[in-house]
């Protein structure tokens, strides 16, 4: 096999769903999960043992404060995926080589060394490879389809080469 022979290629739209399930992992794996977790803890513990005795208004409260971070703020970063997309789904093609990660859309194509690749990420859900300019690339399980553990295990094989 030459050095440079593509070993991955994968061709998909981005989707809001993409964006989300990244933004909610990101989201709920940092100190802000841990404050919503107690958060909503402590919500679902107020209404059980206050409900009964609660007039009308606090129960509305309690409601909202538990409804804050399991509903609404999930709706809220769907709604900011969708609007970072703007309705826009564009067809990427990564192609992954012993060379780099070459992207490709709208017509252009672009080579990102190694060193330009700053790490790989995996979820139960996906798999997301970020650039040292603040790019990120997100592959969902249904486009990596078998490939998942074989692509996660060489990009960091090849990250991992390029830091010594």
């Amino acid at each position: 096999m030459k050095d440079n022979a593509l070993l991955f290629t994968y061709r998909y739209r981005v989707k809001t769903s993409d964006l989300w399930q990244a933004s909610m992992y990101y989201a709920y794996s940092s100190y802000m999960g841990v404050v919503n977790m107690i958060f909503i803890i402590s919500s679902a513990a107020l209404i059980v043992s206050r409900w009964k005795d609660a007039s009308d208004m606090f129960r509305a409260v309690m409601l909202l404060m538990l409804l804050m971070f399991t509903v609404i703020q999930p709706l809220i970063i769907w709604m900011r995926a969708g609007a970072s997309l703007k309705g826009v789904f564009p067809e990427l093609e990564l192609s992954v080589s012993r060379e780099g990660i070459t992207i490709a859309a709208d017509g252009q194509r672009q080579l990102k060394t190694w060193d330009k690749v700053k790490g790989i990420v995996k979820k139960p859900t996906l798999i997301v490879i970020y650039m040292s300019d603040g790019n990120g690339y997100i592959l969902r399980n249904s486009v990596l389809k078998d490939t998942r553990g074989d692509l996660y295990g060489f990009v960091n094989e090849m990250l991992g080469n390029h830091k010594k």
